[in-house]
């Protein structure tokens, strides 16, 4: 009787298909990725071997593994046995699981559905892995990949659908109803059942399994991945609208951060999303993330920017972050972002940049940029190191100096100029403090302040400072950096 009902379930019917039918060499190779870690003998070397095996998925995780997202600032990665070694077994694992996955779905022919959902996943998981490093997670990868991860079963579903798909499609734009409950009238089970299904099968990370129930506590990581989907859901109706704009205060909520801080952040996101897109070879989902034009989520910053003081207490918390992700001995990035995070929203100031010295120290670009003006930040944070002349920055980066511009400087004669500077970044009260590594400056951390506005405190160049000895310790110690 159990095999009567089993072959009449909807949802096992399902199953049944992508097994045999639609997935089975997919199926094969989850299968094979998630044996590895049992192979007592070497699971290094097995994970090694399956990656290999495939030319496609051995260019793209090295492709992942040399990017800014995973890797930060180390030496280049030219061998899969390296990455495992850099990066982590697990985080490896990964990302060639979420490679065969994104290949299966391609395979089976990129329809509207397939590149839309693929999109929103995308730009799910970058909201959600910075929002796990702002929360100070151990693994803000591992959320990314479980957030990238936890739409397999729609994936699935609207790539061989056929015509079950294409009703499904009419009914769903046609319907006032949830798309849940029109999910199970015309399916009889809801897609993210499916994906639960799978996800157990194909012993992916549990965080996808616990991201599709029906509820995640506030504080937890599900919360983080189903706050990512919120707020590229409500993006996909325009940046501009009330969707995305409630979306925005609710993720700066969850963030513990002012919507003046997040919104750019949110914005810079959005692009890095595209990217990462890229990255995998998913270009036509690349193009459908909603990347918002700089002016659009400036308003909402704006509006509370103004007559932004130091928090003492976050600058503690995030301090408090930081070294709990040094001692976990977790990704340097994930540090830097937090270097970065308190800079721009606990020090009172109206920007901030977090920028690195090049490999080959010839330049120093902006890594990640905070606050009003975020993106142009971006381009305008890029100082020629090699052959320029004698300056307040050369002397930042060859002798590691504190540079401190008030809006009304007015340079002495025989110190260092500060003109290309004040070229760059305008007329305002600056801060420059460098961050160290191995004896060297490795990078600087920036913030500024209106002259419209009263000059940072007296105590900020401390403040600023600490924060980036917390950064170069984790670039120090990080095996990442190495």
């Amino acid at each position: 009787m159990s095999a009567s009902i089993a072959a009449t379930d909807p949802l096992e019917v399902w199953l049944d298909r992508l097994r045999n039918q639609d997935m089975p060499i997919f199926g094969a190779t989850l299968a094979a990725i998630g044996e590895v870690a049992e192979d007592d003998a070497s699971p290094t070397s097995a994970l090694g071997r399956i990656v290999l095996r495939d030319a496609g998925m051995t260019s793209r995780v090295l492709r992942m593994a040399n990017s800014v997202f995973f890797r930060g600032e180390g030496s280049r990665i030219s061998t899969i046995s390296r990455a495992i070694v850099v990066l982590g077994f697990d985080t490896v694992r990964n990302v060639a699981v979420s490679v065969a996955l994104i290949d299966a779905f391609l395979s089976g022919g990129v329809r509207e559905r397939v590149s839309a959902e693929m999109a929103r996943c995308f730009h799910a998981a970058v909201h959600a892995r910075h929002a796990a490093t702002v929360r100070g997670d151990s693994s803000p990868e591992e959320v990314f990949i479980a957030t990238l991860l936890s739409r397999i079963g729609e994936l699935a579903f609207w790539c061989f659908a056929g015509d079950t798909g294409h009703k499904l499609d009419l009914a769903l734009r046609h319907s006032s109803a949830p798309p849940e409950k029109v999910e199970a009238d015309i399916l009889g089970f809801r897609l993210r059942s499916l994906t639960q299904v799978l996800a157990r099968e194909w012993s992916l990370p549990g965080l996808v399994i616990n991201a599709c129930a029906d509820s995640a506590r506030p504080d937890s990581r599900e919360a983080l991945v189903l706050a990512g989907y919120r707020l590229a859901g409500a993006a996909e109706a325009g940046w501009s609208g009330e969707a995305a704009r409630d979306a925005v205060r609710d993720y700066a909520r969850l963030l513990r951060q002012d919507v003046a801080s997040v919104a750019p952040v949110v914005a810079q996101h959005a692009r890095e999303a595209a990217r990462i897109a890229e990255f995998y070879g998913c270009d036509d989902a690349a193009s459908r993330i909603p990347v918002p034009p700089p002016s659009v989520l400036a308003d909402e910053a704006l509006a509370t920017a103004e007559g932004c003081d130091p928090d003492p207490a976050a600058q503690l918390d995030l301090s408090r972050r930081m070294v709990a992700l040094i001692s976990a001995r977790s990704a340097s990035g994930a540090v830097l972002d937090l270097a970065l995070a308190g800079a721009g929203t606990t020090l009172g100031a109206d920007r901030a940049v977090l920028a690195l010295v090049g490999a080959n120290r010839t330049q120093l670009s902006a890594r990640a940029t905070h606050g009003h003006g975020a993106q142009q930040m971006m381009r305008h944070f890029n100082f020629l190191l090699a052959g320029a002349a004698r300056d307040a920055l050369t002397e930042l980066v060859d002798h590691g100096r504190i540079i401190d511009i008030t809006a009304t400087h007015v340079p002495a004669p025989g110190l260092p100029s500060v003109t290309r500077l004040r070229t760059a970044l305008g007329e305002r009260h600056q801060l420059f403090v460098p961050i160290m590594a191995r004896e060297q400056v490795v990078g600087v951390l920036y913030v500024d302040r209106a002259p419209t506005r009263p000059p940072l405190p007296a105590d900020t160049p401390d403040a600023l400072l600490h924060f980036a000895r917390l950064a170069g310790i984790a670039l120090e110690s990080s095996p990442r950096a190495r």
